[in-house]
């Protein structure tokens, strides 16, 4: 146990002999380092944490209390049939390298996403957004009646970059200027990503023009090396931080710990393409096997953490099922029944999971509960990048073990998707995207969820709500499904 100690010990003393000064500087130690900066394809936390709303902004946003409000847009009107959506560019926003936004980038920016997006593709039906001037349009056979809620807030962004960067490529090669109040000047792979204040940034309703002048996000996975760091000075803020490092730095004068609402939802997916978990019925045993609390307190301790199991997280009122899941309880009795009815002959069940924040604390967990039950297991742990790369190949598991971020509308939940690893039909989905309101859709899918408990394609054993630190000498931060500094001063 020394020597695990020591080493993120070492490491903060050697940087501490390198560290900038840090009159104008936040250095900010972030667990996950993005595999891309192209929100549009893709939807790491980090990602949309480092560029969305510092780098990258949208024609619409979120408000601090949830509602939509114009940020490239001046105003948007959606026509009372719902069929027609219409947004007015501001003037006289430039990006990063001096070029100015016009309807062509908005357009071509747009298009992309739906292309991209399955979830926004699948609203927008048949229509594509076109400039009439100033204003960019689109029409649908499709109510877009959840289109803008969409925009404001999605998993994969819907950033406005140049229309020169607008690529058919599935993800950007270069790092495209934004709009936003910062700039990336630079990428260190493997080690930071450097943002600098835009002196041009022109602000809308809400101004994040910024007082610190540059941001330092630096890759350090260890959570102990962050802890360490942010407690000896070489780090202003730190994200994901863990329950046992929370009770280190309690009654530290000089940390400020930070409580984020709810923030997500830890998911055991099954991969219904091939293999045992295509058989209903073994998804099934594995839910009610599996203690959902025993799980989750394996990754956040005695707090932190829910164990319900709806998809929407609880704060979701309009979206958060109550009804009981007939299989989100400890069962092991109706679990093997279910088990000896499956297909399970045997065979080693394949759990696939990243070292990121206890993840693989979670999935040993859940594979000690299936050998306990008579089931072969074997665990993979692999780095969040190689995570993501090892789960998009059905041939080389049958169970994974992720953290998804919070979303504000049930279609835009990654792992119903067919496309998405785990590969969940989505039929029950298809008349959520045919909805005229937000009241509606929220209706279907009180049933929805619980036909989807029935069958199993994702088994949740609870939300989490992120914990960052920062020091108790920055003022301003904001805290939600990621920390942000445009507010902040030392």
């Amino acid at each position: 146990m020394r020597a695990k100690i020591l080493i993120p010990i070492l490491l903060i003393l050697s940087l501490i002999s390198c560290a900038d000064g840090k009159d104008d500087v936040l250095d900010v130690a972030v667990a996950q380092e993005p595999p891309t900066l192209d929100v549009m394809v893709n939807s790491s936390i980090s990602g949309k944490m480092i560029a969305v709303g510092n780098v990258y902004e949208k024609l619409l946003t979120l408000s601090s209390d949830g509602s939509i409000i114009p940020e490239l847009a001046s105003s948007y009107e959606l026509s009372e049939n719902g069929h027609r959506l219409s947004f007015m560019l501001r003037e006289g926003i430039s990006f990063h390298d001096g070029t100015f936004l016009d309807a062509e980038d908005a357009v071509l920016s747009m298009n992309r996403w739906l292309d991209k997006y399955q979830a926004a593709g699948r609203i927008a039906g048949n229509g594509r957004f076109h400039a009439e001037g100033n204003v960019i349009v689109m029409e649908s056979d499709n109510s877009l009646a959840l289109l803008p809620l969409m925009i404001a807030s999605s998993p994969q962004s819907a950033v406005i970059i140049p229309s020169d960067y607008v690529s058919d490529d599935p993800v950007l090669k270069d790092v495209p200027p934004g709009t936003g109040p910062y700039e990336v000047v630079s990428w260190r792979y493997g080690e930071s990503i450097e943002l600098a204040a835009y002196d041009d940034y022109v602000p809308y309703e809400y101004d994040k023009t910024p007082e610190i002048r540059r941001i330092i996000y630096r890759f350090v996975p260890d959570s102990v090396t962050r802890r360490l760091g942010l407690e000896t000075g070489l780090y202003d803020a730190i994200d994901m931080v863990l329950p046992d490092d929370v009770l280190s730095m309690s009654g530290n004068k000089d940390i400020t710990i930070i409580q984020g609402g709810d923030s997500g939802s830890i998911a055991v997916l099954f991969n219904k393409k091939e293999g045992i978990s295509a058989d209903a019925d073994f998804r099934m045993a594995v839910s009610l096997i599996a203690d959902r609390d025993v799980l989750m307190k394996a990754c956040y301790g005695d707090y932190g953490y829910d164990t319900e199991t709806c998809y929407m997280e609880p704060d979701q009122a309009e979206w958060h099922v109550m009804a009981s899941d007939p299989y989100g309880y400890e069962d092991d009795r109706e679990g093997m029944r279910l088990l000896e009815e499956s297909s399970y002959d045997g065979r080693t069940v394949r759990i696939l999971t990243s070292n990121l924040s206890n993840l693989d604390k979670i999935a040993l967990a859940l594979s000690a509960e299936l050998e306990d039950a008579g089931m072969n297991t074997d665990v993979t742990v692999l780095d969040w990048a190689s995570f993501i790369e090892e789960r998009k190949d059905p041939g080389k598991w049958d169970i994974s073990v992720s953290a998804f971020t919070k979303v504000t509308l049930p279609q835009m939940k990654s792992y119903l998707s067919p496309s998405f690893p785990g590969w969940t039909e989505t039929d029950l989905l298809d008349q959520l995207y045919q909805a005229g309101s937000e009241e509606e859709a929220a209706s279907l899918w009180n049933d929805i969820q619980r036909k989807l408990w029935e069958d199993v394609p994702a088994m949740i054993l609870g939300h989490y709500s992120t914990i960052y630190a920062a020091s108790s000498g920055i003022e301003g931060i904001i805290a939600g499904d990621g920390i942000y500094f445009w507010d902040a001063s030392f």
